[in-house]
């Protein structure tokens, strides 16, 4: 244990996720991740003109089918004896019939670009071998790669906060989603390298540069094709600092904007809440506006009694609800996980940081939850009822890496002091039980004989 905290947190990072990610990949069944059949036939249809998948993947999502998969998922359900055997049989050497006659086609659009690396993934396991298993197998680890890389290019060029932002990043259900077909790590992706970029800029590491022209739009581009509501991140630009800027006109006029800002912050306060108002209110003027709005959103998210997916579905999910909330970690495990990760900011590296900064990266947080329940509410239940359906702790996941200025605020009052090592040796052997149960609990779920 003690070599451990003599490891650099980036290859722990980076060897947490693939030894884990790659186990995950190949014991998940196929289509057994979220969604997973939608990104599938997405991915396919990326590379591929086929008549039957084109018809398939033109419908809905919700209605689309793994073309002559039906006795796989027969199997899947089952508790027979052999039944887990014949499934990977089935799933790696049976070759898709349907899929045969596919001619390769490059498409452009969005969805496209949502699954990218997984697309390859699928392209490389049709042409070794065209069975679901194979393709499912290689698309996901694309899909891992993908993410393991990004994430640890986010960590490594993070001026503090590495440690909370593995921790984050290697939850159980980060992993499933990097070790699924999922376009999740998108979200992910974009989401932790802002965090990276503004913790430079808010230490006074970086100002603007050439490279600001690809950073934002890249990042920009990665919150709007997954999750709109993701891009109440724009906010963060009320966190530059005046220094941030080269040009004389620009400093002083952000000078003067913050001088204004803080001598009138009641003002600035009022702003903030009628606007929340205003954009509240827009969005739910066809179901009966603001006041309807804040009844639902306490349904949602405080009346248990009214909503029973709070805890397994939103609050478990956001840690470790598996495979369409199947099966998930204990909640004792997930309450400890969540300690795990506010002792780990609490302790992390002592950095100044405005009180802007901790308000605007705390509303963020809230925010994202809010306009994800909002839309949830209008798309996925449908603008009906008292309670919003559809959302996913996994839509907030990535998120709790913004509380990390407010710990760090906190910290100055609530002293926690820890060695590297062992703030390193508790917060990796937090993922190691983590993810080691959610790889038993996925064999036993599966594959148990009853």
């Amino acid at each position: 244990m003690a070599k451990l905290g003599q490891i650099k947190i980036t290859t722990l990072f980076v060897s947490f996720s693939l030894i884990f990610g790659l186990m995950a990949a190949f014991i998940m069944p196929v289509a057994s991740a979220p969604d997973e059949t939608y990104h599938f036939n997405v991915s396919f249809n990326s590379f591929f003109s086929n008549e039957a998948m084109a018809q398939n993947v033109a419908k809905p999502s919700t209605q689309q089918v793994l073309l002559a998969a039906d006795d796989l998922f027969a199997i899947r359900y089952t508790a027979v004896p052999g039944s887990a055997d014949d499934l990977f049989q089935l799933s790696f050497t049976r070759q898709v019939k349907v899929l045969e006659n596919s001619h390769f086609q490059i498409k452009f659009n969005k969805d496209t670009l949502l699954h990218l690396p997984q697309a390859l993934g699928v392209l490389m396991g049709y042409l070794l071998y065209p069975s679901y298993g194979v393709m499912f197998f290689l698309g996901r680890v694309f899909n891992l790669l993908f993410y393991t890389g990004i994430i640890y290019i986010a960590i490594k060029k993070a001026a503090f906060g590495q440690l909370p932002m593995s921790l984050v990043a290697l939850f159980p259900i980060s992993i499933q989603q990097a070790a699924s077909l999922s376009y999740d790590m998108t979200l992910f992706a974009a989401v932790f390298l802002m965090f990276s970029v503004m913790t430079n800029i808010w230490v006074g590491k970086s100002k603007i540069s050439w490279k600001w022209g690809i950073y934002f739009p890249l990042i920009l581009l990665g919150l709007y094709v997954t999750k709109k509501s993701a891009l109440i991140m724009l906010a963060l630009i009320l966190t530059l600092p005046t220094n941030f800027f080269k040009n004389d006109k620009i400093r002083l006029l952000s000078h003067r904007f913050w001088q204004f800002w803080n001598k009138y912050k009641w003002l600035v306060g009022l702003v903030l809440i009628l606007g929340s108002f205003i954009i509240f209110r827009y969005l739910f003027q066809s179901h009966g506006g603001f006041m309807r709005w804040l009844h639902i959103m306490f349904n949602t998210y405080f009346a248990t009694w009214l909503n029973s997916n709070l805890d397994p579905v939103i609050v478990s999910g956001m840690v470790g609800a598996f495979s369409a909330f199947s099966y998930r970690l204990p909640e004792w495990l997930i309450v400890l996980t969540f300690i795990t990760l506010s002792w780990v900011m609490l302790s992390d590296q002592k950095v100044k940081l405005s009180n802007r900064v901790i308000f605007i990266c705390s509303c963020i947080f809230i925010f994202n939850i809010l306009l994800t329940g909002t839309m949830m509410y209008k798309g996925w239940t449908g603008g009906e009822g008292n309670v919003s359906f559809g959302e996913q702790g996994r839509y907030y996941t990535p998120f709790l890496i913004f509380l990390l200025p407010l710990f760090t605020k906190i910290s100055e009052k609530v002293k926690v002091e820890i060695t590297s090592a062992y703030r390193k040796i508790v917060a990796f052997g937090m993922c190691f039980v983590n993810l080691s149960l959610f790889i038993i609990l996925t064999i036993v779920f599966w594959f148990s004989k009853g």
